[in-house]
């Protein structure tokens, strides 16, 4: 005879439903926010996305018709470092990869989005699984990530935004790693492996806004841990997985460091944001009339939330308590206060922007409120928590806690579909996918370009046709917006047709011979030559950069293209790229995996 359920039992049946019905409905936010971008499915994203195409397809070019590691970008700006890229190297170390590789190109694009989506409304759910056992506080908090913003930024191409998804990851392993609220005892190196590889993860997929915030609320969290429990102990925690992401990351880290030695990105940022702007932009619809802030666009400032959520976000800052709340609610709260920008001479974003170097490069602080709002709706749910644990009947008011997450949420993604149905109009020009003859271009010829004009000059359809451009968008350091008056900028020395400079894609300083192409591909082209004068240089049209070798030797900036000497009348030579520092990369991170694996099969022979 079937035993009937105790009450014990029966609430733990009860839970688990209201968790699978809490997560379906976090899947069915997704589904909702990012349904706009599946019609149609053949077309190409608005304003900055052309850039985030560029940077994707050049991986599934490469790797697909030229059967080489994405090293260098010949298409864009006269050719630049593309694995070295802020944001460019961004699909190869990636979840993603298989679905450019394996998809439609326009469709691995969405199937991106969507997954980003998903991978960060999942981290957002198991970091808040650390601070309470309500499925309608974890649902809350998976839809403030998914909120305005996040649409905003999407449907605009700003495609390190997407890579926030890792953020609640980082801060999951962490305070997981710290075991403020399990035994002293329990070792945190697997989660001190886990934080380091998120951490990397976002260096690889070119989280150049969400890697340092997420470093700064680490920080924040582990300090405050550490002052807690009077011990080093979190400390020691957080910069250990700081230096093994370092050597996880060392690859492509290195290189990126290197290039930005060389094309240091220093703006200035006056931005700011009073307390009523603030309000604001956390409750103004997409389509409401928007608090007036300046500069830049509404997706730069709008957040939409909703006042359950803000109201949730400002009683963390009051009520948090304990060792963990605190922690949650200074990190959550600074990153709001440095989104105000530079609200007083000594405003933290000022401070920072000003003598901080890897802010230099950094601008529009609005940027801080996203991770912020993040932190501090964790912070609530953990204060949400201690109450509901006196609640007698939990289970029925779960449910009620459960409806109004579910209202939240969705007016959270009804406000947060709009700005997508926009953001993938364009078609690219009517030209087969070639890896014939390359050329160089001034610009992009009218053919080689969208149907829809945008601010920045086309990028993307360029690589479809195997054609270069001098004028681009996708390197901060050779940007045409910095370009002087007369169309200069040092680091540009390639030449395009249509310019009187242009003498072909490869030619002799001294014009003597003859001189063709004979292999082309990316990252290595092979140039013969005849009846040349001994000692002159070869020149090969593409900018120059330290990672260009000649035939294994280091080629020479002549006019910031590549060349080097000549040393018969008659032969050919091969330019390779390789930018510098990867393969030291590629050994610190190899010591790293030895060094863990040596030590896991320690502790293993030991146990």
């Amino acid at each position: 005879m079937t035993q009937p359920l105790g009450p014990s039992r029966a609430r733990r049946w009860a839970e688990r439903g209201l968790s699978v019905f809490a997560y379906i409905l976090v899947l069915g936010l997704v589904a909702l926010v990012t349904a706009p971008i599946f019609k149609p499915l053949d077309t190409y994203g608005v304003h900055d996305w052309d850039a985030m195409e560029a940077y994707r397809y050049l991986t599934v070019k490469t790797l697909k018709q030229f059967h080489q590691f994405p090293f260098w970008d010949p298409y864009n700006c006269g050719g630049h470092t593309w694995w070295a890229g802020p944001e460019s190297g961004c699909n190869v170390i990636s979840p993603w990869l298989p679905a450019y590789l394996l998809l439609a190109f326009p469709l691995a694009l969405r199937v991106e989005v969507v997954g980003a989506a998903v991978l960060g409304v999942t981290g957002m759910w198991m970091l808040a699984g650390r601070f309470t056992r309500s499925p309608g506080a974890r649902l809350l908090c998976a839809a403030v990530f998914l909120d305005g913003r996040w649409a905003l930024q999407a449907s605009v191409g700003h495609g390190w935004h997407l890579y926030y998804a890792w953020t609640p990851w980082a801060l999951f392993f962490l305070d997981r790693a710290l075991a403020m609220r399990e035994p002293v005892s329990r070792s945190p190196r697997r989660d001190v492996v886990l934080l380091a590889a998120t951490t990397a993860m976002m260096v690889y997929t070119g989280a150049i806004y969400p890697l340092p915030q997420t470093a700064i609320i680490l920080a924040i969290y582990a300090g405050a841990a550490a002052i807690a429990s009077r011990s080093w102990r979190p400390l020691l925690v957080l910069g250990a997985a700081g230096i093994l992401g370092f050597a996880f990351a060392a690859p492509r880290l290195l290189p990126l460091m290197d290039m930005l030695s060389r094309f240091p990105r220093l703006v200035s940022s006056p931005e700011q944001l009073d307390l009523g702007g603030l309000v604001g932009v956390f409750t103004a619809r997409t389509f409401d009339p928007h608090p007036p802030v300046t500069p830049w666009g509404w997706h730069e400032w709008g957040i939409y939330v909703g006042w359950i959520p803000l109201l949730a976000m400002v009683g963390a800052v009051i009520f948090a308590r304990r060792a963990q709340e605190r922690a949650l609610a200074l990190a959550g709260g600074l990153c709001i206060v440095i989104g105000l920008g530079r609200f007083s001479p000594y405003a933290p974003w000022g401070l920072m922007h000003d003598h901080m170097p890897i802010f230099e490069s950094q601008h529009v602080p609005s940027r801080w409120l996203y991770p912020g709002a993040m932190v501090l709706i964790i912070a609530f749910v953990a204060i949400f928590e201690r109450w509901l644990r006196r609640v007698q009947r939990r289970t029925w008011f779960e449910v009620a806690y459960l409806f109004v997450a579910a209202y939240v949420a969705l007016d959270i993604g009804l406000d947060a579909e709009h700005p997508l149905v926009g953001a993938f109009i364009r078609r690219a020009p009517a030209i087969a996918d070639s890896t014939g003859p390359f050329h160089m271009e001034k610009t992009a010829p009218p053919n080689l370009r969208y149907d829809v004009s945008d601010w920045a000059p086309t990028s993307f359809p360029l690589m479809l046709g195997n054609i270069g451009s001098i004028d681009c968008a996708t390197f901060p350091g050779l940007h045409s917006y910095y370009w002087d008056h007369l169309g200069h900028m040092t680091g540009i020395g390639a030449k395009g047709v249509g310019d009187p400079a242009y003498r072909g894609e490869a030619y002799t300083a001294g014009d003597i011979g003859k001189v063709a192409i004979t292999s082309w591909s990316p990252n290595a082209v092979t140039v013969s030559f005849h009846g040349a004068s001994m000692g002159d240089l070869l020149v090969l049209n593409q900018n120059w950069d330290p990672g260009w070798r000649a035939d294994g030797e280091a080629t020479l900036d002549y006019r910031d293209t590549v060349a080097t000497h000549i040393h018969a009348k008659d032969g050919e030579i091969t330019f390779r790229y390789v930018p510098r520092f990867f393969f030291l990369g590629c050994l610190l991170l190899a010591t790293a995996v030895a060094v863990l694996v040596w030590f896991f099969r320690r502790r293993l022979n030991k146990a």
